[in-house]
């Protein structure tokens, strides 16, 4: 029985044994190159002209011990062509422009070489896709500076740049050589170009680009009447249809003897030279009356000294009844310069119950902003009651105010967007150590809301105090990012200074804190070597671009 049943499992043990043995040694093969593979993951630092590969010592292996080869190609199975290849004693390897293309998708693979006398090589350890990321020499276009049919463009001083090749969304590049005029000046104004088109430039230094960027023509300046100062702007104003563009010849508006009254129609205000420097009107305020009243004002200097301004823009329902119900139209201000108020931006909190007033759109864009005194009874972006789908700022420049710069707290039925880009807040805050929420006061109304790519810096103003709260957005289903931005010397102003503070919910990433030290009290360059030229979410600069030099 024993030699029947011996004979039956011998070959079911045999085979086993053999299996065992064969795996055995397929493992012991194996493991040198399991357990010399690089560690980790592949991780890649891109910068303007290089990319930094790094990954982790093999397990059990001395760093130094071992040295490593890299290979490059344009996909993950590497079934292309190897581009590059390279060796190195380090955890790290750096590849450069003159060795990849910019701005193309590579991806790479790493094993540990074989050592001599020991373990042979290892597995590939493959990573992600990676790419250059290419110079950005280009500045943002100023919105002053693109017209119908001419741009002017700017960038950092670059030895060696030679041309532009200029693309429109729908048509043929055409290159464009810079002349020495061009390469001494950082800039270029481009001519004939077509209105209403997006283009695309970009620059080269023989065959090296050196910067890409977008701007848009703007649409052709069509006046539904053109005024010079001898004329009388509030009349004008009073007298005019719905839908018209009011044009302002060059110079000095004195409208300081009334409010500029819009009543129940959306008009535009636009100087004919697009250039605010030379426009100027002398307001007491901008009032938006009743349903249907809005207004784009375009290229003008507002300066409200002479009539003691106390607000530039002001919705009310009507001149008798500020709080009756209405619907306004979107709010416009783009390449403009707005000062000597004595409180507030906008005030648009005149309705008893939330909601009664309602607008769509209030961009403020291309714009400087400030107040003469510390207006501390109005928040500078005034808001509650309020209903508004969305708040844009971009490319601007706001301060001198005191208080909080924008508050939104009271709930309305649309959760608003608010998107703050591109923008310089400088020198501002007071009020005293209970005035808290300096940046932005949501309260309990749920907002999207975005800062990105912004300089803040310099609050409370000199000998005021706040609050220790930056901000406050406590809504359910708030969305809430703070990124990409420089703040600094942001405290309550007491002795000592403590550092303002931001909620759970709003906490800041991939911010910076370098301090602006030749910030005036109105003026506030960026210095031409500073780091802050490449740190917003694009790669490019942070803060208002005028200042960027």
């Amino acid at each position: 029985m024993r030699s029947k049943l011996f004979k039956l499992l011998y070959p079911a043990f045999a085979l086993m044994v053999v299996s065992f043995v064969s795996c055995k040694e397929e493992e012991e093969d194996l493991a040198p190159m399991r357990m010399f593979q690089p560690g980790g993951e592949i991780a890649a630092a891109s910068g303007e002209t290089m990319v930094k590969l790094t990954w982790k010592t093999p397990a059990n292996t001395p760093a130094g011990s071992v040295t490593y080869t890299v290979e490059v190609a344009k996909d993950t199975l590497f079934q292309t062509p190897v581009i590059l290849t390279a060796q190195t004693d380090t955890t790290a390897i750096t590849f450069t422009d003159q060795q990849l293309e910019i701005k193309q998708d590579y991806f790479a693979r790493v094993k540990t070489n074989a050592r001599e006398n020991s373990a042979g090589e290892s597995k590939w350890l493959v990573g992600s896709r990676f790419r250059i990321r290419g110079e950005q020499i280009f500045n943002a276009p100023l919105a002053s500076e693109i017209k119908d049919k001419t741009a002017i463009l700017r960038w950092r001083p670059t030895a060696g740049v030679t041309r532009i090749v200029l693309t429109p969304a729908t048509g043929t590049p055409v290159e464009i050589t810079l002349t020495p005029e061009n390469v001494a000046a950082n800039s270029i104004t481009l001519s004939n170009l077509k209105a209403s088109t997006l283009y695309t430039a970009e620059i080269f230094a023989g065959t090296m680009s050196k910067g890409i960027t977008n701007f848009a023509t703007k649409e052709p300046s069509i006046f539904t009447l053109t005024i010079t100062p001898a004329d009388d702007l509030l009349a004008t104003v009073a007298s005019a249809a719905n839908g018209d563009v009011i044009g302002l010849e060059p110079g000095v508006y004195n409208a300081q003897g009334g409010n500029i009254l819009v009543t129940g129609k959306t008009i535009t205000l636009q100087s004919t030279s697009g250039n605010p420097s030379n426009t100027r009107v002398n307001f007491k305020e901008v009032v938006l009356e009743g349903t249907g009243a809005g207004v784009k004002l375009k290229g003008i200097e507002f300066d409200g000294t002479a009539a003691n301004a106390a607000y530039f823009l002001n919705l009310v329902g009507s001149t008798t009844k500020n709080d009756a119900p209405a619907t306004f139209t979107d709010i416009l201000v783009e390449d403009c310069i707005v000062r000597n108020m004595a409180n507030c931006f906008i005030r648009a909190d005149r309705a008893t119950t939330a909601a009664d007033h309602k607008i769509t759109s209030i961009a403020v864009k291309n714009t400087i902003a400030g107040l003469t005194s510390i207006g501390t009874t109005y928040v500078f972006f005034t808001l509650p009651k309020l209903q508004f789908e969305t708040l844009t700022l971009e490319n601007s420049t706001f301060y001198g105010f005191g208080r909080t710069f924008m508050a939104a707290g009271t709930e309305v039925p649309v959760k608003p967007t608010i998107l703050i880009t591109n923008c310089t807040i400088g020198n501002f805050g007071g009020g005293g150590a209970n005035r808290n929420y300096l940046l932005f006061d949501g309260n309990t109304n749920p907002v999207n809301f975005t800062l990105q790519n912004s300089i803040i810096g310099n609050a409370p103003l000199t000998g005021q105090l706040i609050g220790n709260a930056a901000f406050r957005a406590n809504g359910a289903g708030s969305s809430i990012v703070i990124r990409n931005n420089n703040m600094f010397n942001l405290t309550n102003g007491a002795t000592p200074a403590l550092d303002l503070t931001f909620p759970a919910n709003a906490t800041p990433t991939a911010n910076k804190t370098i301090v602006l030290s030749n910030w005036t009290a109105n003026t506030f360059e960026v210095p031409a070597d500073s780091e802050l030229k490449t740190a917003s979410t694009t790669g490019g600069p942070i803060g208002d671009p005028r200042w960027v030099k």
